[in-house]
């Protein structure tokens, strides 16, 4: 029955796109994100070549079908979402047992909660699934809605002032009911972004390219900046300006010389432009560089002593045992559920004991930076230095693609070939988000004082 649906969900030659190889890419992962939800039972009743649920919709204007097997569905979703919070809860609470074996029991039995009520909506969206039809449910006529995706793209894009990225972003969150609100970018909605940006950079023609902001830096656009840049700059920043001249010089003749906005915008996210910044995972400096960076990039004085290497791995430890609590909640059923919650919530408290560790060890790192001060990240001049020399690097090797170089300065370029795109990591996307927030912040004001000149 599945592939039934699917079949009626391909446009036909006449329900054609105002923008044909981006409604192709959000259809083809529209088409495979539903199977593969479906598969997992987590589609949520969202159906079509919008992937939209039924009460979104309806507010579109839409027929769509709501019964007693799609509310119970909903509300028995939502009661599992409940007791799965309220387990990691219960394997999470240092409170003090009066007697042996209560928090344990308590884990098992919320986790029994949510397997039985996941188990009863997937039931229940089955059932709500078989029922529908182009006949009972305007979300699988594509004739009605490619008109809908074109008339909601155009809206997006235009929201965005046509960047592509954000404008891709802003129409997921709208077909998904997510806030339509800034920044359009979020981890939810990355993957999808990716996966249309990527398919449409790839085969698009170049002047189909043309209405569109694809957020790159060519070489040409800013291989002379002149000095009109560093009148909109706040006063914090201008103190760093000396430094900055002769490296966009120094690039210039020989690599990617990027944007000085551009890159007074990473810092400001980076360090809030405070030289002493340490971040809670030891990255140093103005321009947030972590020492393994910071030694692959030339800098000869690192602080890294034996315990820094020691907090790390205690954080891969802490991420690795909390998730291997959360997924031992989902595979409780009545047979040993005492037993087995006792055993998640052990390895969620050993969890909390690695991040308690990392925490105070990165708390010593942060206090012995900063007294010993010798450290080269500390020193302003040599933070830009080879922070600006990254920046380039990353925006060389994305070929002037900035959100990706944002992205690779963020998370390392190995997660960015990983992802084809920008890793769905929450930091990640906000740093993106943020920096270029700055970034066209000054673009803007650049923009006015130009106007003023003329």
């Amino acid at each position: 029955w599945l592939f039934v649906v699917l079949l009626f969900c391909i446009p036909p030659a006449h329900a054609e796109s105002s923008y044909p190889i981006l409604a192709q890419s959000i259809i083809k992962y529209n088409l495979k994100a539903h199977k593969e939800m479906v598969a997992d039972g987590e589609d949520m009743g969202r159906a079509g070549i919008l992937l939209m649920g039924p009460e979104l919709g309806r507010t579109f204007g839409l027929k769509t079908l709501i019964d007693e097997d799609y509310t119970k569905a909903k509300a028995l979703y939502e009661e599992a979402q409940r007791r799965f919070d309220e387990a990691v809860l219960a394997m999470s609470t240092r409170r003090k047992e009066k007697n042996p074996g209560i928090h344990a029991e308590r884990v098992g039995q919320l986790a029994l909660a949510y397997n039985r009520a996941l188990e009863a909506a997937r039931q229940h969206m089955q059932a709500y699934r078989l029922k529908l039809s182009p006949q009972t449910d305007d979300r699988l006529k594509p004739e009605i809605c490619t008109p809908l995706l074109d008339t909601l793209l155009a809206h997006a894009l235009e929201s965005a002032s046509y960047n592509l990225r954000d404008g891709l972003g802003a129409f997921y969150n709208r077909t998904q009911g997510l806030p339509d609100t800034h920044p359009f970018l979020t981890p939810e909605n990355i993957r999808f972004v990716n996966h249309v940006f990527n398919a449409f950079v790839r085969n698009a023609p170049k002047a189909a390219e043309d209405p569109y902001d694809l957020g790159r830096q060519e070489l040409s656009d800013r291989s002379n900046p002149g000095t009109a840049w560093k009148a909109v700059v706040e006063y914090r920043a201008r103190t760093f300006i000396d430094d900055l001249d002769p490296l966009i010089k120094k690039w210039k003749k020989g690599g990617y010389p990027v944007d000085p906005l551009l890159f007074i915008s990473l810092m400001k996210r980076e360090s809030n432009l405070d030289p002493r910044a340490v971040s809670f995972v030891g990255a140093v400096g103005l321009t947030q560089i972590m020492p393994d960076t910071g030694k692959g990039l030339g800098m000869k004085h690192i602080c890294k002593p034996p315990y820094f290497e020691k907090a790390i791995a205690f954080y891969k430890k802490e991420r690795h045992l909390r998730s291997r609590a959360k997924s031992i909640i989902k595979q409780i059923t009545d047979e040993k559920m005492i037993q087995k919650g006792k055993t998640a919530r052990d390895l969620m408290q050993k969890s909390i004991d690695y991040r308690i560790k990392r925490t105070n060890l990165l708390a010593r790192y942060r206090n012995d930076v900063l007294k010993g001060n010798w450290d080269d990240r500390l020193k302003p001049e040599l933070a830009i230095r080879y922070g600006y020399a990254y920046l380039s690097r990353m925006m060389k090797q994305h070929k002037g693609d900035i959100s990706l170089a944002l992205a690779a300065y963020n998370a390392g370029p190995h997660r960015v070939k990983q992802y084809d795109g920008i890793p769905p990591y929450s930091e990640t996307v906000s740093f993106r988000n943020s920096v270029m927030r700055f970034y066209r912040e000054y673009l803007d004001e650049l923009a006015q004082l130009s106007e003023k000149a003329k």
